[in-house]
């Protein structure tokens, strides 16, 4: 007996073994599991794919082996019958050995049939007629062959059915090949249907990128692109496939010979030679190799208005208060807020006008973090603290030689950092003559020019402006121009001093005492009523900030004792009317009591102010008749 013999032998035994230990009885008929008709479409749903594959392979071999009662079956991988063919007559024939769409085949079914034994040896097999467990199957023999998938996993059973003495040569060939051809499809639809998976998988990340994305050829034909790369450009996918890269970016030929040597090139700052297209884009170039030759390139474009944005973060060039920071509840001040509220989400140029330390900055933040703008980039300019000679680099930048030290590839100025945020002037009213005219250029048409350069780079900022300088008297002498104040005061707000919203001290010196004790990592003092009321009473000219800086000081020396001190603080406080120098007699004067106190800067305000009594109220704020009150109380005349 050959090695081939033995093997079938062997695989018939223990088929068998397994049929017996299912409990099936060879001379019972059988009885084998069928589905329901709901159960059987699902999973010929769940294989159509498989079937329309297999079945032009099944009608070529029931044209082949058209004998009388031959039939063919199409089985699942748990060997489920989904489909049988062959003429009517064999049909009904294969139904009587309940071979139907529906019924189960497996060995624990039907026993061993070439089909169950396929199922569990994934190998081709012809089974004689008599080594079919059931007897009602001995007048057939079956050949059966598995299909594979690309894992080499049993997907399905093609089998042929047909009587005894029909048996053809070469019969388990035939049917090995059908199955290797159906398999080989599946093969390959599944590799297809990965691919086009994996294209899609791609496809869904290109376009998730924040960024544009134009993959081109060697040639700089562009093959693909993703939907921010158009949205960026301004083109439909027709006209960017259209395009050669080089016809809309200038730099591709100067870049060629740097991706050839497959170097990559990082943030290069560029504008699209694209009708109306003006943006310019931070793009870097990644180069594409293939065995060692460059086929192309990827291109990622992103807006440098977002490039500046993740620099603003970074380099704190970004609002961090809001309307909530802003201590007080007077009616000066929630008049102004809830004002500024109002016009926050307005394109208006705005002009805050305040004193020295009353917080213009910390409203002009709060202004941009309420409004549309509040994720892009707030950038602040203090024009009183640049020198004249840079101030116009400083707030357009300059392109690469524009002057001596002008960094390689230039810098960007303020208002392209700025770029869809909001740029903050302060103290506007020290900005030169010659720079207002060409800031008032920017607001009027909305581009800026480099130094050095000759292209308009199109900005989208809101301007809030602010000073503590009368602009209006400025305009009198010759200092500001009026064209640009009217620009720049579209919305004006303008800040109450401290003076004029007393009631909200308080509620300053609380937060303060704590904000400072918790910095300092120190008590939280408490306040004397002596000097409580004079905290009160002062007319604090350096405003919130003077306030500020007063307790930061004050919680410096130490908790609870430093109210002890605190008089001979106060007595070294610049008073109203008067400006302290040094050597000055008021120095030496020792406050003994508060009214003494209120006295002397009673009696100094009159001295400073010429007696003007309506000034001298409205200087230590104080209503005119309570200021009455006092000079009598104190016996001042004026």
């Amino acid at each position: 007996m050959t090695n081939s013999v033995k093997k079938y032998e062997e695989i018939v035994r223990h088929s068998f073994a397994r049929s017996m230990a299912f409990g099936l009885e060879r001379r019972q008929p059988p009885r084998p599991k069928i589905i329901s008709k709901e159960e059987l479409m699902e999973r010929q749903a769940a294989n159509e794919e498989l079937i329309s594959i297999a079945e032009p392979s099944e009608h070529a071999l029931n044209g082949y082996f058209n004998e009388k009662g031959t039939f063919l079956a199409l089985t699942d991988k748990d060997g489920c019958i989904l489909k049988v063919y062959g003429d009517s007559q064999s049909v009904k024939g294969a139904a009587k050995l309940f071979f139907i769409p529906g019924a189960f085949a497996d060995e624990e079914n039907l026993g061993s049939t070439s089909i169950g034994i396929v199922l569990h040896e994934k190998q081709p097999i012809q089974l004689a007629a008599k080594d079919h467990f059931y007897f009602t199957f001995n007048e057939y023999t079956s050949v059966s062959a598995p299909l594979l998938d690309k894992e080499n996993a049993l997907v399905a059973v093609l089998s042929i059915f047909f009587k005894t003495e029909s048996v053809a040569p070469n019969t388990i060939n035939i049917v090995r090949a059908a199955a290797d051809g159906i398999s080989t499809q599946v093969r390959n639809r599944q590799a297809q249907q990965s691919l086009e998976h994996s294209n899609q998988l791609l496809s869904t990340i290109i376009n998730t990128l924040n960024h544009g994305l134009v993959a081109v050829n060697a040639d700089g034909n562009v093959l693909c692109h993703n939907k921010t790369a158009l949205s960026l450009l301004g083109l439909s996918e027709k006209e960017l496939k259209g395009y050669n890269i080089s016809d809309i970016l200038p730099q591709w030929e100067m870049a060629l010979p740097t991706l050839k040597r497959n170097e990559r090139i990082f943030d290069e700052e560029v504008v699209f030679d694209i009708v109306p297209i003006k943006e310019r884009y931070a793009v870097n170039l990644l180069p594409t190799f293939i065995e060692g030759e460059f086929v192309g390139a990827v291109i990622l474009i992103r807006e440098m208005k977002r490039v500046y944005n993740i620099v603003n973060k970074f380099t704190g060039m970004n609002a961090r208060y809001t309307f909530e920071d802003i201590i007080g509840e007077s009616y000066e001040m929630q008049r102004v807020i809830e004002y500024a509220k109002i016009v926050a989400n307005s394109p208006s140029t705005i002009l805050i006008d305040g004193e020295s330390g009353t917080g213009k900055e910390l409203l002009a933040q709060s202004i941009h973090n309420y409004s549309n703008r509040r994720n892009a980039g707030f950038v602040a300019v203090n024009c009183g603290a640049l020198p004249e000679t840079l101030i116009e680099s400083e707030l357009f930048g300059y392109d690469s030689g524009a002057f001596t030290g002008a960094s390689k590839g230039g810098k960007p100025g303020k208002f392209e950092l700025a770029n869809g945020g909001t740029l903050f002037l302060d103290e506007i009213g020290e900005m030169p003559l010659d720079m207002q005219v060409k800031l008032l250029r920017v607001i009027q048409e909305g581009v800026i020019t480099r130094v050095g350069g000759t292209k308009n780079i199109p900005v989208d900022v809101r301007i809030i402006a602010a000073t503590n300088k009368d602009l209006k008297e400025e305009i009198k002498e010759g200092r500001f121009r009026l064209d640009l104040y009217y620009r720049l005061s579209v919305i004006p707000l303008r800040l109450p001093s401290l003076r004029e919203r007393k009631e909200d001290i308080p509620m300053l010196i609380n937060y303060f005492l704590h904000s400072k004790a918790l910095k300092l990592n120190k008590d939280v003092p408490e306040i004397s009523p002596e000097v409580y009321r004079f905290l009160l009473s002062y007319s604090w000219p350096g405003n919130v900030r003077e306030l500020e800086n007063f307790i930061e000081k004050t919680v410096n020396l130490n908790g609870n004792i430093v109210w002890d001190v605190t008089k001979d603080q106060v007595k070294n406080l610049p008073e109203v009317g008067t400006t302290p120098h040094r050597g000055s007699s008021s120095s030496k004067v020792t406050l003994t009591t508060l009214d003494e106190m209120e006295k002397r800067m009673i009696k100094e305000a009159i001295k400073e102010l010429n007696s003007n009594i309506s000034q001298v109220a409205k200087t230590l704020g104080i209503s005119r008749n309570t200021l009455y009150l006092k000079m009598k109380k104190y016996g001042i005349d004026h």
